[in-house]
């Protein structure tokens, strides 16, 4: 089992965030003798996540855009996509069909992570992907 642990510089803030804009709950919470959280762990539909507040020379939250983001298959992305806006994400990319099959949004939770929605709309065979892969590649290369 492969757990993800975030690490936020206002982790009641974010965690508030991710019950409301998608639809998380919390499973325990430790407070530290600061009144930060020490530890805490979330799910989503059943995924467990765990995350605590910066700890200075162990933990760090990202500064910017971190290099890990997340990804939630749901059963409508362009509702998940609307009720993360709507409970204060911003909007990375809209709701778009993708040439491997999927249908895929993104939104930042402002706290440095990024959530992509994704939504299978078609079965796509491993050559028809790779197909249509290369037609992508050739149009959005730069030069």
């Amino acid at each position: 089992m492969l757990i993800p642990y975030m690490t936020l510089r206002d982790p009641k803030a974010a965690m508030a965030l991710y019950e409301k804009a998608l639809g998380a709950t919390t499973a325990m919470v430790m407070d530290a003798p600061d009144g930060s959280i020490m530890h805490a762990e979330m799910s989503i539909e059943g995924e467990k996540f765990m995350l605590s507040a910066e700890w200075p020379g162990m933990a760090e939250a990202p500064t910017g855009r971190s290099p890990v983001n997340f990804m939630l298959y749901v059963s409508d992305v362009d509702a998940a996509y609307q009720q993360a806006l709507g409970a204060g994400m911003s909007s990375v990319s809209e709701p778009e069909n993708m040439f491997w099959g999927d249908r895929n949004a993104k939104a930042s939770d402002g706290h440095g992570y990024e959530w992509t929605f994704a939504q299978q709309v078609e079965e796509v065979s491993p050559d028809e992907i790779k197909r249509r892969a290369d037609e992508w590649a050739n149009a959005n290369a730069s030069g």
